[in-house]
């Protein structure tokens, strides 16, 4: 996806703030905003292991602007990236006094954990909702005028049919740590005191819409490297059954999953800023989502074993199917639970951006070019360790 360019950014526009910056929203922001604005782009990022934040950041918009065929802005990387050494989780983002700027013009919240498991809670919510706070906290102290949260589409936990661009209701019942940690940063936000702020809600982010590329195993990966650990798990002692026997998963075939290349949402993103869209929440979605029966067909053919069958009672599992849909229970609200997503105030700035299809064929490609780029070889350990079936 190439988006036109649109206006000019002003000259001497001023500097931006980034957080998440090594994930896969957060990178392809800030290869938007080097892209499409003059601004000097500040990177929040911790120090990583063996390397400083700087060295961190750089190293990996340099290999994503590769992988998404935008070597066009590695200069800008070393030209325009400024890094700020913090965590977002420590009171002030945890970063020096004298290395803060002296303003911000508008700041870009992607940061979060996308764990989702209750016994992670605790990590969750120091990401996603204590750390949302300390960079609320930072915006206002250098003066941002605009404020943009990364949420999520599915944000509204367990509600169903055609969902608008609306504050969460108070009733409304999250499926999973993740969602819940999210309502609270969404909550978070509304009243903060800047000029604008913007809730962006991306539908299943996957990679990049031409080269397929995915620096990510979350979302759509996590159910390839589940399926591919379920395999393993069952080799030993039943050894191809998988090429030859559907296993039974609980859910409807016809829900629909929005998946959204990860372009597509970082352009948009970018477009709804330099556009100075008012204060509001968008989503971030594929007008054109894709029946959950066509993706697996399509993800499990890219793994070359046989597409599954669909139940709606888990009394109709065998003790092998049970065994997989127990390990795919993140995904099993999603598998039924069919939801639409109204996007009329987002596609009022970027219906263009907002419309990908995505037929099996294509989803294949993604699968493929996920296993080509190395899921293969973080599913050679889930095979190691997979328990015996």
């Amino acid at each position: 996806m190439t988006p036109s360019p649109g206006a000019p950014s002003a000259p001497s526009a001023p500097p931006a703030l980034v957080t998440g910056a090594t994930g896969l929203v957060g990178g392809a922001i800030v290869l938007e905003l080097l892209r499409r604005t003059d601004a000097d782009v500040f990177c929040l990022a911790r120090d990583g292991r063996h390397e400083s934040a700087t060295e961190r950041v750089r190293r990996i918009l340099t290999r994503t602007a590769a992988d998404y065929g935008m070597r066009d802005v590695t200069g800008a990387i070393a030209a325009r990236c400024r890094v700020l050494p913090g965590d977002i989780t420590a009171p002030g983002c945890g970063i020096p006094e004298d290395l803060l700027p002296p303003e911000v013009g508008e700041v870009w919240h992607a940061a979060a954990s996308l764990k989702f498991r209750d016994r992670d809670r605790a990590g969750i919510e120091l990401h996603n909702v204590t750390g949302t706070r300390n960079v609320t906290g930072l915006a206002v102290r250098l003066g941002a005028r605009a404020f943009d949260l990364v949420s999520t589409a599915y944000v509204v936990g367990d509600r169903t049919g055609l969902l608008t661009e609306e504050p969460v209701p108070a009733d409304c019942r999250p499926n999973n740590a993740y969602e819940s940690s999210k309502m609270a940063a969404e909550a978070l936000v509304h009243d903060l005191p800047v000029d604008t702020v913007r809730i962006l809600r991306p539908g299943i982010v996957i990679g990049h819409s031409e080269t397929l590329a995915a620096p990510t195993t979350f979302g759509l990966y996590t159910f390839v490297d589940e399926l591919i650990a379920f395999r393993a798990a069952i080799e030993p002692r039943l050894g191809n059954y998988l090429d030859h026997y559907s296993v039974a998963m609980l859910g409807d075939p016809a829900t629909r999953g929005n998946l959204i290349p990860v372009d597509a949402v970082a352009a948009a993103a970018v477009r709804l800023g330099r556009a100075g869209a008012p204060g509001g929440i968008y989503h971030l979605t594929n007008s054109e989502p894709t029946r959950l029966g066509e993706a697996l067909t399509a993800l499990t053919a890219a793994l070359g074993i046989r597409a599954p069958r669909w139940v709606s009672d888990r009394a109709e599992l065998t003790t092998i199917d049970d065994v997989l849909n127990r390990e795919l229970d993140f995904q099993g609200a999603y598998m039924r639970q069919d939801k639409v997503f109204d996007a009329t105030r987002a596609r009022q700035y970027c219906a263009d951006l907002l419309t990908v299809p995505l037929g099996p064929g294509r989803i294949g490609e993604f699968v493929t070019r996920y296993l080509k780029d190395g899921a293969a070889e973080q599913v050679r350990a889930l095979r190691k360790a997979a328990p015996r079936v």
